[in-house]
């Protein structure tokens, strides 16, 4: 049994050697150690055979190092985004997380808090329990007469953001249920002139690595942000960045004039265009360095390290061409079985983010 599992992780680590070479020369490693580590790992694989302790050693220690192999294309759309933040000269962020200074009415009484936010004549209150079952409730008054409510069951408040872009300002609360991925409620709250809007609702939004202040940026006066999409987190059995790696972003738009939130993703096709074309040309880097009798073993270890990309692959590619969705799926399906063999794991998605082609 130890032989047979000390075999199991020769190969993830044997994968891993590989995926780690694969896209080495896009990390700022020397031409003699991306030369190096090539060698090292066609040496591993020529001489594969699941004996040599020593050998496990050497690879298990590059293990961590190859994980994030294939986040070059998420790390693309991210930086494109701090971009557009970075941009956004008429955006200022007042309130933020965890900000130390409080500029709205805090009360915590035993584990019932009390946030209270005034803006001009009107008064926003949020209350939140949070022991269980947790409830939020949300309470709008205009000069002492209520004129919104709502309760939220299952959620906390997590966060408030109050943005200024020219002479709007957005207070938008995250409702979280207290886990991690796809847990979150986004409330848009718009304050324009002399009117407060409340905005419908985003549900299962991933607060996993938070909202972040560079999440947000601004064109022609509207303000955006970018969404995580984590929905198959808890289907994978072995990855702990399943939800960042197979999260697809999504931009939306705040409208001003009615409060929602706009899905937009039509108006950055470009930037879904290009960070499909580097998962997809990482992806097969890959497959072309991993021979197929060491590919082919992956389902009977574990084959959530790789399918996050997959699906992240999936949902990017749908979204950067909706008409061609079909063909998209199919040749996701055709590099799944390249990897894994002609062997369905629960894992895969083929059929995924059909909410996508909309």
């Amino acid at each position: 049994m130890i032989i047979e599992q000390l075999r199991n992780l020769l190969i993830v680590g044997v994968i891993a050697v590989v995926m780690w070479s694969a896209s080495a020369v896009y990390k700022s490693n020397t031409s003699q150690n991306v030369q190096e580590t090539t060698e090292y790992s066609q040496q591993a694989i020529n001489n594969f055979n699941g004996t040599s302790s020593e050998e496990l050693l050497a690879i298990e220690k590059l293990l961590d190092e190859s994980y994030d192999s294939l986040y070059r294309s998420r790390e693309y759309f991210d930086s494109e985004i701090i971009k557009l933040h970075e941009a956004s000269k008429d955006m200022e962020v007042l309130w933020y997380p965890n900000q130390e200074k409080k500029e709205y009415l805090f009360i915590k009484k035993g584990e019932v808090e009390e946030s209270v936010i005034d803006v001009n004549n009107y008064k926003i209150t949020i209350i939140s329990t949070s022991y269980e079952p947790l409830n939020t409730e949300i309470k709008i008054t205009n000069n002492k007469k209520l004129v919104y409510a709502k309760n939220y069951e299952g959620v906390v408040l997590a966060l408030i953001y109050k943005i200024k872009v020219n002479q709007t300002f957005y207070y938008i609360l995250g409702l979280c249920s207290g886990g991690t991925h796809g847990c979150g409620i986004l409330v848009p709250i718009i304050n324009d002139g002399d009117k407060l809007i409340v905005g419908n609702v985003i549900e299962d939004v991933d607060f996993s690595n938070f909202l972040e202040t560079e999440n947000f940026f601004t064109k022609n006066g509207e303000l955006y942000t970018v969404f995580d999409d984590s929905r198959y987190f808890f289907n994978y059995s072995s990855s702990n960045n399943a939800s960042y790696n197979s999260a697809v972003p999504r931009i939306f738009k705040f409208d001003k004039k009615t409060g929602n939130t706009i899905l937009v993703t039509n108006d950055f096709i470009d930037l879904y265009k290009k960070s499909v074309q580097i998962i997809s040309d990482d992806l097969i880097k890959l497959k072309d360095n991993i021979p197929e009798k060491i590919r082919h073993t992956i389902p009977k270890i574990s084959s959530g390290f790789l399918a996050p990309y997959l699906d992240y692959y999936l949902g990017m590619a749908i979204i950067a061409d909706k008409t061609h969705a079909s063909e998209t799926r199919e040749k996701v399906e055709k590099l799944y079985f390249d990897f894994f063999g002609n062997e369905y794991s629960p894992e895969a998605h083929f059929d995924g983010y059909k909410d996508f082609e909309m």
